[in-house]
């Protein structure tokens, strides 16, 4: 399983907004700008983080986006699942669809504890747990 940009600049984003929302709402030029990231690709991981509700954005002089929650109630599962999509290492995991076999395939139910390990650790992982390791 690889994560592509927009996993792992999606966490990066979060962890700068959490760590620069005590000055205010924290624009997407200052967010790009510490992390280094195009504003253009960063409008496009910030917007599904917004539709998931992990943000909230703020308009006119002075806007900029905060966290809409808590960064300890902010896992890397929502973040990951807000700009990936759901979890999923194989297609069959959540299709059975996506493959003839997948009434019969004896390393299903493999994929299925593997993938919900994965999901489980992911849910331990806050924003909050990141941003504070003890």
């Amino acid at each position: 399983m690889k994560l592509s940009t927009m996993g792992r600049y999606g966490l990066r984003t979060l962890m700068d907004i959490a760590e620069h929302q005590h000055e205010g709402s924290v624009t997407l030029q200052s967010i790009a700008k510490r992390q280094e990231l195009s504003q253009k690709y960063l409008w496009h991981v910030i917007t599904p983080m917004k539709n998931a509700g992990l943000i909230k954005v703020t308009r006119g002089a002075g806007g900029g986006y905060k966290l809409a929650l808590e960064p300890e109630q902010i896992t890397l599962l929502d973040i990951l699942s807000a700009v990936e999509g759901k979890i999923c290492i194989v297609p069959c995991v959540h299709s059975a669809s996506s493959c003839k076999r997948s009434r019969t395939c004896t390393a299903k139910t493999a994929w299925e504890t593997v993938n919900d390990a994965i999901c489980n650790s992911l849910k331990t992982l806050t924003l909050g747990s990141l941003l504070n390791p003890s």
